[in-house]
């Protein structure tokens, strides 16, 4: 059974893995509106099905693999993340950059 502490620790302190998706996700409002609903941050989990219900252009599209991609550790998706990226305007294949740090334990 999950104690008020362990409840609080995964809220205050979530994985790597969710962080760098939470980073990603928080980059702009449609990706917080599109993909945040579905993130269960104290269940730890993506509705990944859910996210790609929506429509999202190209970029973000790109951002979404990209954290898929790191939160399953692995390319869940038909699109290569490297294929897609460019897609992305700067900023934003910045912050999938540093997504990937958070999730290598390089950057908090």
């Amino acid at each position: 059974m999950e104690t008020h502490t362990q409840h609080t620790n995964v809220q205050a302190n979530p994985p790597r893995e969710l962080r760098a998706v939470l980073h990603i996700f928080n980059y702009d409002g449609e990706l917080r509106a599109k993909a945040l609903p579905h993130v269960n941050i104290e269940r730890q989990s993506i509705n990944w099905p859910a996210i790609w219900r929506n429509d999202f252009g190209g970029g973000h599209a790109a951002a979404v693999i990209w954290a898929q991609a790191i939160w399953c550790d692995r390319v869940e998706t038909k699109s290569d993340p490297f294929d897609r990226a460019f897609a992305m305007d700067h900023p934003l294949q910045f912050v999938c950059l540093e997504a990937l740090a958070i999730r290598w334990g390089l950057k908090k």
